[in-house]
Formats: structure tokens, C-alpha cells, sequence
């Protein structure tokens, strides 16, 4: 029982610190993006070419949106941050269209 118990504090333990890692090191040593340059970086990129991008797959799919949480997007003119991108895909070509941001 107690090994058990172990294993799975261990698992949840590497699941947790990949999630923080993964995140981290999207952010990590550079200056965070606005939202008008998340567009015109992804605009017209391909699915993997986004996963590239943030180094990672999307935390959710609706659809054929893909929704990125734990971001460090800079709001210009103001000293805040939206943390949520959301990356909609063409349903013609699957290419990316649209780049929208959430607090």
C-alpha cells in the first residue's frame, strides 16, 4: 500500500514539474510577445509551426482552435499580461488565421 502510495506521488510529482517546465521555458531569457506579434508570427503558419513555436501542445483543442494557458503575453502601453493565446486554424487549409489574447 505504501509503495503504491509512493508511486503515485512520484508520477503526479513528474507531471506537475513537466507542466511548470514546459511553460517555463517558453518565458524563460527572452521579452514576452504582444499580441500584434503573436499574429504575425503565426499567421499563416502550420500546426507544427506552432508547436515549435511555444515548444509545446496546446494545453486545450476546441474545435479547430488550440488554447495555450500559462503565457506571459505583454499588454502594450499598460504593465500587464494576458496569459491565455488562442491560435484558430483555417478550416479550408488548416493554416493559422488568427492569434487572440485573454487576461
Amino acid at each position: 500500500m505504501t509503495t503504491r502510495l509512493a508511486f503515485f506521488s512520484i508520477l503526479l510529482g513528474l507531471f506537475v514539474f513537466s507542466s511548470v517546465a514546459q511553460d517555463t521555458d517558453f518565458q524563460a531569457g527572452s521579452t514576452p510577445y504582444t499580441p500584434q506579434q503573436l499574429q504575425e508570427l503565426l499567421a499563416g503558419q502550420n500546426k507544427m509551426s506552432v508547436i515549435n513555436f511555444f515548444g509545446r501542445m496546446p494545453n486545450h483543442q476546441q474545435g479547430h482552435d488550440w488554447i495555450y494557458n500559462r503565457l506571459l503575453i505583454a499588454v502594450p502601453g499598460r504593465d500587464q499580461y494576458y496569459t491565455t493565446a488562442v491560435v484558430c486554424f483555417s478550416h479550408a487549409d488548416d493554416l493559422v488565421w488568427q492569434v487572440v489574447c485573454y487576461p
